[in-house]
């Protein structure tokens, strides 16, 4: 005769299993962004769970970033509305924690990963006719040599990312931000000489000039020959890897151990 499954498991799998249902119904659209799910108490007797499962069911859907809890009158737990901008951000913080090599050395796999991605996007713009004026606008930043490098390097991260929104595709945009800002959060912020800018930005010209012109061979050459200047320029030095300072170890803020204080002598010294 088999065992029965212990009480702490039963209520794991019943937390599991209503979680499925209610990230099933979110995802398939049955409950639509900035929707109220049913009340505490219609779910319990819904599950015929007790208000504690319910609640750890409802905070794992809440920590995946699909439902936001209100308090008050009126609230309850509701379907998240989500946004490009906090997607892409959560999609960053989870490429740096997954990729993550030591010295920085996965930067070159995200670079690979974001010019892929952007060959789709710039296909994709070039088929809508896409306005590219955010893109000529931070060319033409880049134009001037006299900014330093910490604004050289920011206005190609915002160019990559207006690259992105061309495409017109929500999901595309949300993907590749998250993938510029997991790349740009470990890119160094110095060390471009003119020489080396001269270079970005002669293949940014050509990917912007292939867009408006609606030549897609031009920017996938553009894309691909700044792919490859990006990844010889990683490999050459060390310059282009962001020493990034680390916090203390635990071990490092203890406080030394107290001595015990040695009575003093009629003369102020220690005592032996």
């Amino acid at each position: 005769m088999s065992k029965s499954q212990p009480r702490e498991g039963r209520a794991a799998d019943r937390v599991s299993a209503i979680a499925s249902v209610l990230q099933d119904n979110i995802m398939t659209g049955h409950y639509a962004p900035g929707d109220r799910l049913p009340s505490e108490a219609d779910l319990c007797a819904y599950f015929g769970v007790s208000r504690p499962t319910l609640r750890e069911a409802l905070g794992r859907l809440t920590a995946r970033g699909l439902l936001t809890a209100r308090r008050g009158a009126g609230g309850g737990a509701f379907v998240t509305r989500p946004s490009a901008e906090v997607a892409g951000e959560q999609i960053s913080a989870l490429l740096a924690l997954t990729t993550r090599l030591d010295d920085n050395a996965h930067r070159p796999l995200l670079t690979e990963a974001r010019i892929l991605l952007q060959l789709g996007c710039a296909e994709l713009a070039v088929l809508r006719q896409a306005d590219i004026s955010d893109i000529r606008a931070e060319i033409d930043l880049q134009s001037d040599f006299s900014i330093d490098d910490g604004t050289f390097i920011a206005s190609v991260r915002r160019m990559h990312l207006a690259l992105a929104a061309a495409s017109g595709n929500p999901a595309m945009t949300m993907l590749a931000q998250g993938l510029i800002e997991a790349e740009f959060a470990i890119t160094p912020t110095e060390d471009y000489p003119t020489r080396i800018r001269a270079r970005f930005l002669s293949y940014h010209v050509r990917i912007a000039n292939g867009i408006a012109g609606g030549r897609s061979e031009d920017t996938r050459a553009a894309l691909t020959e700044l792919w490859s200047f990006e990844q010889n320029r990683h490999n050459d030095g060390d310059d282009d890897t962001q020493k990034i300072e680390r916090p203390p170890r635990m071990r490092d803020l203890r406080l030394p151990p107290v001595q015990r204080l040695k009575p003093l002598d009629e003369n102020g010294n220690s005592a032996a």
